[in-house]
């Protein structure tokens, strides 16, 4: 048994969970049949204790007493008998308030059977399942409250698109039936059904169903416009990318659902308190009941009233869900910031976090580099140096052929063909080209990688030292035969945000830090300009794991050993095994980087600001999983004692099996509102777009 087992808990998906008997079993959705139960039970003790009306109590009166009792149980509490027999292999909250049940009826029959009319408990098996599925109702109900806010995930996408055919006529149809290259018409205050290309000279967008960002963002012609953007201006068209089920807004939510559906360390923790729990409560409840037979209280009924207590009080429930609905607390809160979850065990993880490392270009920076300057050797001029550069990385896709790309682009600098390509990640490319009929092998790349190449390290231009050495610029060195021709200057702007966010996390007492593959005079500008406490140049894209690990290493501090535990935040691909090997991997994040990054938290807004939001959530879910798991706790070892009757000898005080019944209730009830306030606490930084629908409207 687990603790998903223990009680019918809160599911780990947005949608229901239908084998779950809570969802399945239809009677418990209505108060309907709670009312019918209550009723029933007051009926119960009406006629169980006849002694209210000055009147002795008879074979009639209990019988019509165990029949009302019994008509609860039958009608709506049926799978409380059929789960005791799930003791020895399944047993969960159910089995124990179907023992109470049972050892209430049959305590009752044996006294009446031997002419004690007394002591009969029909009464509590009755409001014992009445209070039980009073209980399961309002969890349900809260339950149901907190799907409702992972549907909202979902919710506000349209089910319908305006399609414009070929001829110019516009129909509706559903997205399903949208393919790439239709166009679309999205009216002012719609959402945007399927990925599109935006074929208007510029609209304004709110994407904060799918990043989080709070502020209309103003998009231009070509550009991607996600599924779920709100349209804030005018009536626009746009080009369908992809169907509407491969959406990067449909992805995010598969990646929730999938997340969710994962049991994280803590919770496997729990599992394992919760697999001898309920055999735990049998056995003492057993064992209170002898000694308060044997020992303590021989000649009346105490035994049984603390046995059936003690059975129905002790609550695996709470304990249960405790996790569970804190982490989709958690998720939830995340999503509508644009942060997914890739790993439940990362609020986990965060807690003990104590440095920081960054990744340089895409993370730090915008990671869109732009040639800022050209230098070339004697009679080479720019274009011809360009031309070189260009015709080794028209394929490649890293930023720095890109920026080449658009600097030929600008200056009308068109390629040659190229062959034996060959590109080494964090160093260069190598390649050989046609050009006046001569062939040539051009090598661009860093200087390492020229003298990798052949290149004397002695016959490296003077004046091309000194600059390379002397800017805050990516430098790229271009030679053909051995021979250099020129060096490229790339500057990528550091984002704004960078300089906050790294003194936010100073301030809150983290080692703040970069791993970079940039040259060491590029690494030491930003450091300094972020105010870094340390920096690493010149790394590799493998040899980053190797520098996280080393950073995590236990390092020796007076007399102690200290090991810092080290959060990554680099890009989702690249950097993938250094997000691997870092205790809490952070992305940056892409369509791509959700399906493929090993990270723990995709930034799927790709904003460094998130950063901050990103702790503060991690933080206050742990937060959350802690106080569920001592209200959980904190329930048991406060009304077990109390069950087992540790107030009886001194204040003649016992806990009658229907209240216990109610108390076992509340504990749940108690741990899913703790969770739902959460959830109704949203970060400041969180978008509502329901609000913002309100003001387009208006």
């Amino acid at each position: 048994m687990n603790s998903a087992e223990c009680c019918q808990q809160i599911p780990m998906e947005i949608h229901p969970d239908h084998n779950n008997p809570e969802h399945s079993h239809g009677k418990r959705r209505s108060l309907l049949p709670v009312l019918i139960s209550f009723a029933l039970a007051v009926v119960c003790v009406l006629l169980s204790m006849p002694q209210m009306f000055h009147r002795e109590p008879s074979n009639l009166t209990l019988a019509l007493a165990f029949s009302a009792s019994l008509l609860i149980v039958i009608l709506f509490g049926r799978h409380f008998i059929f789960d005791t027999w799930k003791l020895f292999h399944a047993s969960n909250m159910n089995t124990l308030v179907g023992l109470g049940i049972l050892g209430s009826y049959g305590l009752s029959i044996w006294n009446w059977k031997h002419g004690n009319l007394t002591d009969i408990y029909f009464d509590s098996a009755a409001f014992v399942a009445a209070f039980v599925l009073l209980g399961q109702w309002i969890e349900f109900k809260i339950r149901e409250k907190m799907n409702l806010q992972m549907k909202s995930l979902t919710g506000l996408l349209p089910q319908m698109a305006h399609l414009i055919s070929n001829d110019g006529v516009e129909k509706q149809v559903r997205l399903t039936e949208l393919q790439p290259g239709d166009r679309l018409r999205v009216l002012m205050g719609e959402r945007v059904p399927a990925d599109s290309r935006l074929t208007a000279a510029k609209a304004t967008f709110d994407l904060s169903l799918v990043t989080g960002e709070s502020k209309p963002v103003l998009a231009s012609l070509g550009d991607e416009i996600p599924q779920g953007a709100l349209n804030a201006g005018q009536p626009i068209e746009l080009e369908v990318l992809r169907k509407s089920e491969n959406s990067l807004y449909q992805l995010l939510v598969t990646n929730v659902q999938k997340t969710l559906s994962e049991r994280p360390a803590i919770q496997r923790k729990v599992d394992l308190i919760a697999k001898v729990f309920v055999p735990f409560v049998v056995v003492l409840a057993i064992a209170t009941g002898i000694a308060w037979k044997l020992w303590l209280s021989p000649q009346s009924a105490v035994f049984m009233i603390t046995s059936i207590a003690v059975l129905v009080v002790a609550c695996p429930c709470a304990l249960g869900i405790a996790t569970p609905s804190a982490l989709l607390v958690g998720v939830w809160r995340a999503s509508r910031n644009g942060i997914l979850f890739k790993s439940l065990d990362a609020s986990e993880k965060a807690s003990d976090i104590s440095l920081v490392a960054f990744d340089k270009t895409g993370t730090l920076t915008y990671g869109r580099p732009e040639i800022t300057k050209l230098k070339a050797v004697e009679n080479f001029s720019h274009k011809d140096l360009l031309q070189l550069a260009l015709s080794v990385e028209r394929t490649s896709e890293h930023p720095y052929a890109q920026a080449v790309r658009r600097k030929a682009a600008l200056e009308g600098v068109r390629e040659l063909p190229a062959t034996e390509v060959v590109l080494t990640p964090g160093k260069g490319v190598i390649g050989k080209i046609n050009r006046d009929g001569k062939t040539q092998e051009v090598c661009v790349g860093n200087l390492v990688w020229l003298f990798e190449n052949g290149y004397d390290s002695t016959k490296v231009p003077t004046d091309f030292q000194w600059d390379a050495e002397g800017t805050s610029d990516t430098v790229l060195w271009v030679g053909a035969d051995q021979a250099y021709l020129g060096l490229l200057f790339l500057g990528d702007e550091v984002r704004p945000e960078a300089r906050e966010i790294v003194q936010w996390l100073l301030d809150e007492g983290y080692n703040v830090g970069m791993i970079t593959g940039d040259a060491e005079n590029v690494a030491k500008a930003v450091a300094k300009a972020l105010k870094l406490k340390f920096y690493h140049s010149g790394v590799l894209p493998n040899e980053k794991a190797t520098i996280v690990k080393r950073l995590s290493a236990p390092k020796k501090k007076g007399l102690d050993m200290i090991s810092e535990q080290v959060a990554f935040i680099g890009d989702g691909i690249n950097d993938a095994p250094a997000l691997a090997e870092a205790r809490l991997g952070i992305a940056m994040g892409s369509g791509a980087a959700l399906s493929q990054s090993t990270a723990d938290l995709i930034l799927v807004a790709n904003k460094l600001d998130r950063i901050k939001i990103v702790f503060q959530i991690l933080r206050q879910t742990q937060s959350l999983i802690r106080q569920n798991l001592i209200l959980s706790f904190g329930y048991n070892i406060l009304m077990i004692p109390i069950a087992m009757g540790i107030f009886y000898p001194k204040f003649h005080l016992l806990l009658n099996p229907a209240i216990a019944a109610l108390a076992m209730a509340s504990s749940s009830i108690t741990v899913l509102l703790n969770s739902l306030r959460a959830m109704q606490s949203p970060t400041k930084a969180e978008n509502v777009p329901e609000k913002i629908m309100r003001q387009i409207n208006r």
